[in-house]
């Protein structure tokens, strides 16, 4: 909730065969997507200090009573890259050259998963979200649950990325994770790993309503978006679910925003430290005259806010419910040249309206409180408004 093009919300960690969310993640070689480098490394970094590093490691390595005979130092240079960027930044991490390439096997035939969309919370905390019918979920993993270890490694404070490979293993094969549910309560888990799709577009009813579900962002989106709503008349309401949206594909949320804006209206800005980037809509809508109703929860996060913010603030949408999750920064891969990978915060979103959401969320346009019948009181809110 693992694609490499893919936004911040929860990292959506589909820890299956796909990967995104949460962040706002895109393949960059050297530097951040298609933005000017922010000058060299030379111009960054002293060279003195550099040296200084080196010197430290190697006395380290040749002298220090915890450290390994020989070779240790690959590790000690991990070890301190992502201690360092775990104080920094929660969502920032260095993966090493093995982490990397199970991360970007997660989502080929030689991978499998377990079913699982999880967010990293600021504290380090890894909340889980299992996928309706899979592993995780007919394991018996709850929603919102903290995933505490999986095969006895700790997961707390470590990017999503990495918890993402540490669950990815050939079909059939087990892992054993530890929770604590929302009482503080510990127990272990097992699940098997199997072949999970990606969470697609669909469609229910409830009280004669027609209602499309979209639990998270994928480069087919749009097209599943577009191929539901073609078989609506242009009188009906459109109400769309995305409550528990955790995120996805930054680029798939621009994209299924501009079925409903005008060309040209903004959609999202990404602030960064070479400026800022605006996103705009480059095709005309085709959904132009119907209301469109937007259910939200605080579990929607990232894309998911991509798209209500897209849709609200350009007077397209109504939004119902309650105030986001607030996964508002973008995160980028940078490989590098010995096979390993930075991941990094390298920017803020920002909304059509100039609004940094990013540890606030968005507030609905009429709010649904939290209840037992919390469905009936967002259909109570929705026929009022139709009306």
């Amino acid at each position: 909730m693992a694609r490499l093009n893919v936004d911040k919300g929860i990292i959506l960690l589909i820890m299956t065969a796909s990967f995104l969310g949460g962040y706002l993640f895109r393949l960059s070689l050297p530097w951040f997507d298609e933005d000017k480098p922010p000058g060299s490394l030379s111009s960054q970094v002293s060279e003195q200090a550099i040296h200084r590093y080196i010197e430290a490691l190697r006395h380290i390595e040749e002298r220090a009573i915890f450290s390994a005979p020989a070779g240790n130092t690959q590790d000690l240079v991990a070890s301190s890259l992502k201690a360092y960027l775990a104080q920094e930044d929660p969502y920032s991490d260095f993966l090493t050259p093995e982490e990397y390439i199970k991360f970007k096997g997660i989502g080929s035939s030689r991978y499998a998963g377990i079913g699982l969309d999880i967010e990293k919370r600021r504290n380090g905390d890894i909340i889980c979200y299992p996928v309706a019918n899979g592993p995780a979920a007919l394991a018996g993993i709850k929603p919102g649950e903290r995933l505490l270890a999986l095969d006895g490694i700790p997961t707390p404070g470590k990017s999503l990325p990495a918890v993402a490979a540490m669950a990815a293993g050939q079909a059939g094969t087990e892992v054993v994770a530890e929770l604590a549910d929302l009482s503080g309560v510990t127990r272990q888990v097992t699940v098997t790993r199997s072949a999970v799709p990606a969470p697609a577009v669909s469609e229910y009813t409830f009280r004669s309503v027609r209602i499309i579900k979209l639990p998270y962002f994928t480069p087919n989106t749009r097209q599943e978006l577009h191929h539901l709503l073609a078989s609506w008349s242009e009188k009906d309401a459109i109400v769309i679910d995305l409550r528990g949206c955790g995120g996805g594909d930054f680029y798939a949320a621009v994209d299924a925003s501009m079925l409903f804006l005008e060309r040209g209206e903004p959609i999202i800005s990404v602030s960064s430290r070479t400026g800022v980037r605006l996103y705009t809509a480059t095709m005309a809508k085709q959904r132009p005259a119907q209301r469109v109703f937007l259910w939200q929860d605080e579990f929607t996060a990232s894309a998911g806010e991509i798209f209500i913010a897209a849709l609200t603030e350009n007077v397209r949408g109504t939004s119902v419910g309650r105030t986001t999750a607030g996964k508002g920064t973008r995160q980028d891969i940078i490989e590098l040249q010995d096979g390993g990978a930075l991941i990094l915060t390298t920017g803020y979103l920002i909304t059509p309206h100039g609004t940094q959401f990013e540890g606030s969320g968005l507030a609905p346009m009429h709010r649904v409180e939290k209840s037992t019948h919390d469905t009936e009181a967002f259909f109570s809110k929705i026929a009022a408004l139709i009306n």
